[in-house]
């Protein structure tokens, strides 16, 4: 199925908290680990269902923001999915408290009860409010990205759009491009600002409501990091400092005498790699999505298989245009 063709239906908030009541009820009164496993497999499919419905919503609100449809309904995700993590949690705790938990991590893994012990962590219905404020700022901020239509040399462009512009071989153009981008951040500096402060001290508070000292120990759970921890990244941050840095301060030097400009490099200049210019794509746009898939059906079957699917089915979308948000994401 294209991606164009899949319907999209709004997940209805009571239908889906009465449905994982009644899971988690089953689940609990199970007699064998095969009818926990049958209510387990149940949830399994309707949590497919439920979230290929956000993750609809998710994707084209991104792929564009002017969409006053997808807006709305990603407007009622940001404030749905944390009401139904109430109900989540719940069936989190059955499944953590069951009798057969052995048996479904001889099947399933331990992993998968690893994470959620480290789920249980970050949720407590006192919270439900920040969850809801914290995403209707995170796509506030997507939507303030999307919107740039930045001025430059007679044209309008968008953030992605300027990058080309901001690798240019000329200092003086590529410096104006570097600046027009900048002029955008200063024009929406008092925003920005005001999202930043708001989503830290927000994230900050909900650390603390939950029995962390701020956000860190949170941020720790939400990500899954459940085979490291601040001592790891510690000692790999100083590995950073010991080996990386001075290679990367090195390798800039170098990159400073090969294109004649002063070192430390300003951000215009850093994006500079030769004095005869970056290298530049030898395709079109076509031509490179059509050299990657033959890449990919040459390496083996498998992959073969999955880029004509993406391709076939339209699940890939990499131009950027007006009104797209920034960055790049998968999703399933």
């Amino acid at each position: 199925m294209k991606f164009s063709q899949m319907a999209y239906k709004r997940p209805e908030l009571d239908e889906i908290k009465a449905g994982l009541s009644r899971m988690t009820k089953q689940f609990e009164l199970s007699a064998s680990f095969e009818e926990a496993e049958k209510v387990f497999l149940e949830k399994e499919a309707e949590t497919a269902r439920i979230e290929t419905m956000f993750t609809l919503a998710f994707i084209r609100h991104t792929i564009d923001t002017r969409d006053a449809f997808y807006t709305a309904e990603q407007e009622y995700a940001d404030s749905a999915l944390p009401v139904i993590e109430e109900v989540v949690q719940q069936w989190n705790a059955a499944q953590l408290a069951s009798p057969f938990r052995g048996k479904f991590e001889a099947k399933y893994g331990s992993v998968m009860f690893v994470n959620l012990e480290l789920e249980k962590k970050t949720f407590e219905p006192v919270i439900i409010p920040s969850l809801q404020r914290e995403n209707a700022l995170v796509t506030e901020y997507t939507d303030l990205m999307a919107s740039a239509q930045i001025p430059f040399e007679g044209g309008l462009y968008t953030l992605a759009q300027l990058v080309p512009l901001k690798l240019d071989s000329s200092d003086s153009r590529r410096l104006a491009a570097w600046k027009a981008e900048g002029q955008f951040y200063t024009d929406n500096a008092q925003k920005l600002d005001s999202l930043f402060a708001e989503l830290t001290g927000l994230r900050d508070s909900m650390g603390r409501a939950l029995g962390f000292e701020g956000y860190l120990g949170l941020g720790y759970c939400r990500m899954t990091r459940n085979c490291y921890g601040p001592e790891e990244l510690e000692r790999f941050r100083e590995g950073v400092r010991k080996y990386v840095v001075p290679l990367a301060e090195r390798l800039k030097k170098e990159q400073a005498r090969r294109i004649g400009r002063p070192y430390p490099l300003d951000y215009a200049d850093d994006a500079l790699s030769f004095r005869s210019g970056n290298p530049v794509p030898c395709l079109d746009t076509d031509g490179i999505l059509a050299a990657g898939r033959d890449f990919f059906n040459g390496l083996s079957a498998e992959t073969a298989e999955f880029i004509d699917f993406m391709f076939d089915n339209e699940m890939l979308d990499v131009l950027s245009r007006k009104g797209k948000a920034g960055g790049g994401y998968g999703a399933y």
